[in-house]
């Protein structure tokens, strides 16, 4: 992993996370339009696949990988949240946005590239 020094530690660049696990990607898509527990991630996965399985163990096995990589941050529960049910609610970090944008333009020259090769149609 590529890193640069800052003041008292080491912070990794963007760069060095990619490529990203297809669902890691996925939930930072759904972390990046706002704060989110587990469920209501496999639920907006599961709205937007056309094949949604997503495992429970998988989430949360890439939920913590992503929380161990600094790319998303838990974030205290509201009052209506904290009321109920206690949840774990996490966001995407400022690394977890750059690594984000860096994934999604990986993927779009590789799609451009599938496209020049006649793999796809023009959308």
């Amino acid at each position: 992993m590529v890193e640069r020094r800052t003041r008292a530690r080491r912070v990794p660049e963007p760069e060095s996370f990619l490529p990203l696990h297809p669902l890691e990607f996925r939930v930072l898509l759904v972390l990046l339009e706002s704060p989110s527990h587990a469920y209501r991630i496999v639920k907006e996965i599961e709205a937007r696949e056309p094949r949604p399985t997503v495992y429970p163990a998988n989430l949360y096995r890439r939920i913590r990988d992503l929380l161990d990589k600094g790319l998303v941050e838990e974030q205290a529960p509201s009052r209506e949240e904290a009321s109920g049910r206690p949840r774990t609610v996490l966001r995407a970090s400022e690394l977890g946005r750059r690594v984000a944008r860096l994934e999604a333009k990986r993927l779009e020259t590789l799609l451009a590239d599938a496209r020049e090769r006649r793999l796809l149609g023009r959308a």
